[in-house]
């Protein structure tokens, strides 16, 4: 199907600027019913019957946990978008509601996903006509809106469905998504339902027939696909239409034509950003200056190459018989594929007018023609994790430089064959000629109001927690959607819906392994473009210097100017501190202070308002003038000090011990403003369970550990509703800190204690615990003492 055009995000960011400010100030008496009679009350009963009949809450669990009629007489205004091809179950789901609650969701459809949604809901330029309540909308279009508070914030009412809702079983990196940090604190703004980023497909049985390792790199990419680009790759004789390499979005994809240059984007990303999300790599984050050198060169130059070996992989049947050696898409377009083998997967097919049409069959009503193994069977294409780069930008020289440990914090070893799980086939192929280098591996997230009454909004946030929540989406997941997997629960259980989906067990144990791979924390992920006139950035200006580029229309220079000069046009119209408050806000980092502002834009900071920096120059002299004083009576000090106790040898080793000191407090208070490591936090319900203190990297390894990345991450997982207790231990063993299990013993009964005073679940789902043993790394000393250093801010979080 047709991917989503940027990462959907259920913009339950119902649009409020006035949100719950008006409330009932009427009292109403309750009359006792030991004063009322029997008929009355039997009246009262039979009424109650029959309103409870008008409505039916049987459908599935969710909607069994409502009262019925709840939203009875209350209509709300969604604006959607092709939500017969998007989201074809949103409307079964609301009619599903409708029929409990009383509340009636009428669909309209955007003709634009970019540009209407933004149009109704308002800008810093233009009033919004504020026809809708809710709205389907592209993550990267909504950071002005945020930062105009023009959505209402969500985390309230997430806090309110901790168990409905089940907000940590959505992928960390997807939350991130829809998070948007302003005043210190992180704001949940989208409810985000979609965990959308480019993935590679390649056909296995065309790496194991010519003897080919599996591709890691995009240099790997662009070799592989020249070697396979107009080879017959479907026995069916012909050359001409078969390619190397198929994408999605391709030039005559309509809409998306725009967001062609996210595909470059998310090559230029594995060179410019290795230290997460909130690095970034478009734009410099304090002067909003455009990364564009040597990173964005080389992708340029991958794209130019790949460009004319490529076709469509996702609006036509290219793929599906067969006709392209690498597939490179979101995966929604990969959905057909993999549904329903017997009927789907690579084969040829008839085409009628471009529409897809059945496997060819003999007479026997066996497929003409499949993809296989040497040993004759079916050869599934393989899913595997996103291109990276060996080389990645020195940010001091702007070089490109070997991938490591100290370069690449996040890179990763690129394993033999023989290392890989046994459950994983490209264990067959031959080694890569990369074995045991570093690769810094980027999965890359596509892009993919009024004030409504509080009635309004309410059955709206509870639309949107119905179709998001595990008790309907682990099924929605499969069906034939733009939505791709946003939770773990979705990828928990191949019986419990890939199965009946129609998916062979292969296909869901590499789709699910790539997914949970680049929507965790662990991932280098990063986020496209989120800032106000982000068409203009990329449809305006990207776009049209990257197809001249790729024609060979124009050089490489002259490329990199036109964007560089361009992006900075874009953001002089919109305004440059805004534009980096926006830019900083979107990736999560805190806004620059005043002072900064004021030192790396003075002109700018003046043209908004001149008292600004005035003000800042004011305190600054008065604080000179102040340590000037100090520092001048220090030094008198000193000289006395030093004269008169200059025999005292041991002062110096008290001086030295108090800098020691005050380096430690320093460093101490430099920690509180930022994490070294992420925190790993483990469930309280998990932490019971273990019925010991469990080593940290085997939490790890069995994916049972809950990581935030940066203190944004933290803000939001606490005002979420979760709550986070802070235990540490001593070692009374040498090889285990608890062999005897007392300190464990009495972690649980504190545990349950504050569980019962504080009125948290009985049942520890909204509890979280850290301790040393199990979130602390054990094996590796270095990443230890990162982890050691941020022991403030962990603690803090408690």
């Amino acid at each position: 199907m047709i991917p989503l055009a940027k990462a959907a995000t259920m913009a339950s960011s119902l649009t409020s600027h006035r949100l719950l400010q008006t409330t009932s100030q009427e009292l109403t008496a309750t009359c006792p019913v030991s004063l009322l009679t029997e008929e009355t009350i039997q009246s009262c009963l039979d009424w109650q019957e029959a309103e409870s009949s008008k409505y039916n809450c049987t459908a599935d669990s969710y909607l069994a946990s409502l009262t019925p009629g709840k939203y009875a007489g209350v209509t709300a205004n969604y604006l959607s978008f092709n939500t017969a091809q998007a989201t074809p179950h949103f409307v079964e789901r609301a009619q599903l509601l409708t029929r409990c609650t009383g509340g009636n969701i009428i669909f309209a459809e955007a003709e634009d996903i970019a540009v209407d949604p933004i149009s109704d809901i308002g800008s810093a330029s233009a009033v919004g006509a504020e026809l809708y309540d809710a709205y389907l909308m592209i993550y990267s279009f909504t950071s002005e809106a945020s930062s105009l508070g023009l959505f209402e914030t969500l985390n309230d009412r997430i806090r309110e469905k901790p168990m409905e809702l089940d907000y940590e079983d959505i992928f960390p990196k997807v939350r991130a998504m829809g998070e948007y940090r302003t005043d210190g604190e992180t704001n949940i703004d989208l409810l985000m339902a979609d965990g959308d980023f480019f993935v590679p497909v390649v056909r296995i049985d065309l790496l194991e027939k010519e003897g080919l390792a599996l591709p890691h790199t995009w240099d790997d990419l662009v070799e592989l696909a020249r070697y396979f680009n107009g080879t017959d790759l479907n026995d069916d004789g012909e050359t001409d239409d078969d390619w190397g390499f198929c994408i999605y979005p391709r030039t005559g994809s309509g809409f998306n034509d725009a967001w062609i240059p996210e595909l470059m984007y998310g090559t230029w990303a594995t060179t410019d950003q290795t230290r997460g999300i909130q690095e970034g790599f478009l734009f410099d984050d304090e002067t909003l200056e455009p990364r564009i050198g040597n990173g964005f060169e080389k992708a340029m130059n991958i794209w130019k190459d790949l460009w004319p070996m490529s076709a469509d992989s996702c609006i036509t049947s290219t793929f599906a018989e067969g006709r392209c050696a690498i597939g490179f898409a979101p995966p929604g377009c990969w959905k057909s594929i993999f549904v329903d083998t017997d009927e789907g997967g690579i084969a040829w097919r008839n085409r009628t007018e471009g529409e897809w049409g059945p496997v060819l069959r003999d007479e026997n009503g066996e497929a003409l023609w499949r993809p296989t193994f040497k040993d004759g069977t079916y050869a599934e294409p393989y899913r595997l994790k996103p291109f990276g780069s060996l080389e990645v930008v020195d940010r001091e020289t702007d070089d490109l430089v070997e991938c490591d440990p100290k370069t690449c914090p996040k890179g990763e070893k690129i394993k033999a064959s023989n290392e890989l799980p046994d459950d994983d086939r490209a264990n067959m192929l031959v080694d890569s000629p990369h074995v045991d280098k570093y690769i810094n591996r980027v999965p890359f997230y596509w892009s993919g109001g009024k004030s409504a009454s509080p009635e309004v909004k309410d059955l709206m946030f509870e639309f949107f927690s119905y179709v998001n929540s595990p008790a309907t989406s682990v099924d929605d997941i499969v069906m034939p959607s733009w939505l791709d997997d946003w939770r773990y629960s979705q990828l928990a259980d191949y019986e419990r819906n890939y199965e009946k989906g129609g998916w062979n067990f292969d296909s869901w144990n590499e789709h699910q392994r790539v997914m949970k791979y680049a929507l965790s924390n662990e991932a280098n992920s990063a986020l496209t473009l989120q800032l106000p006139g982000v068409l203009q950035y990329t449809r305006d200006v990207m776009l049209p210097n990257f197809q001249k580029y790729v024609a060979g229309e124009q050089d490489i220079e002259i490329t990199k100017k036109e964007t560089y000069d361009g992006w900075n046009d874009v953001t002089e119209s919109y305004g440059l501190i805004s534009q980096i408050d926006n830019y900083r806000a979107a990736l999560g980092m805190d806004g620059l202070s005043d002072v900064q502002k004021c030192s790396l834009h003075r002109s700018e900071m003046d043209a908004i308002d001149p008292a600004i920096c005035a003000e800042v120059e004011d305190n600054s002299t008065t604080i000179i003038i102040i340590l000037t004083s100090i520092v001048g009576a220090g030094i008198v000090g000193i000289v006395a000090y030093f004269s008169y106790k200059r025999y005292k040898t041991f002062q110096d080793i008290k001086k030295a011990h108090e800098q020691q000191m005050e380096s430690t407090l320093n460093e101490a208070t430099r920690a509180l403003r930022q994490l070294d490591y992420p925190l790993h936090l483990v469930r309280g319900s998990d932490f019971v369970g273990e019925k010991k203190l469990t080593r940290h990297e085997i939490l790890r390894n069995s994916h049972r550990l809950s990581v935030l990345d940066n203190i944004g991450d933290v803000d939001a997982f606490i005002q979420a509703g979760n709550n986070v207790v802070f235990f540490s231990h001593q070692w009374t063993g040498f090889k285990h800190p608890d062999p005897d299990g007392h300190q464990y013993t009495c972690m649980v009964k504190a545990l349950h204690e504050l569980a019962k005073r504080n009125g948290w679940n009985e049942d520890l789902s909204n509890v979280f615990v850290w301790v040393d043993y199990s979130c602390i790394p054990q094996a590796n000393s270095s990443v230890q003492n990162l982890a050691i250093r941020s022991l403030a801010v962990y603690a803090s979080s408690a």
